[in-house]
């Protein structure tokens, strides 16, 4: 079966995310909206782990860019903790998001995301991609370069 369909026309990146050393703390992401699109995905990517430290990712939603009203999901979108100790190191993670699974009843239709870093520093990357465009295809203005 042959697909005429390119990754880069049905997936947009929203967020692209290569942290430096996050030490132990709190760390949300920007905000996103995903008005135009029907599902995303979060992808994590753990570089480093120092010892003993630990990392929770949840994806949070929210009415607006600025991240007004922001609540958790009622099923939870959230990793199981990861940690040094447990040879987490170098793991990649994926959570998916349907846009029906937010609060579309109270305006929430904004993702953005909750890192939580205990113990020691962590170096991670995350992405976050609109997927499944209301109205396809999406722009490819914001990729370097899309070769086909």
């Amino acid at each position: 079966m042959a697909y005429t369909e390119r990754f880069s026309e049905v997936h947009k990146l929203l967020i692209s995310e290569n942290s430096p050393t996050l030490a132990a703390g709190v760390y949300d992401s920007p905000w996103v909206s995903l008005a135009n699109y029907h599902r995303a995905a979060v992808v994590l990517h753990v570089i480093d782990m120092g010892a003993g430290a630990t990392l929770d990712l949840a994806v949070r939603q929210a009415t607006d860019t600025a991240g007004t009203s922001a609540k958790a999901f009622t099923t939870a979108k959230a990793i199981t903790q990861l940690t040094q100790a447990g040879g987490d190191v170098d793991s990649d993670v994926c959570i998916e998001v349907q846009t029906e699974e937010m609060d579309v009843t109270n305006g929430f239709d904004c993702l953005g995301l909750r890192l939580t870093v205990a113990v020691a520093a962590v170096v991670v990357s995350w992405h976050v991609f609109g997927i499944v465009p209301r109205y396809a295809p999406v722009g490819v203005t914001d990729w370097t370069e899309v070769v086909t």
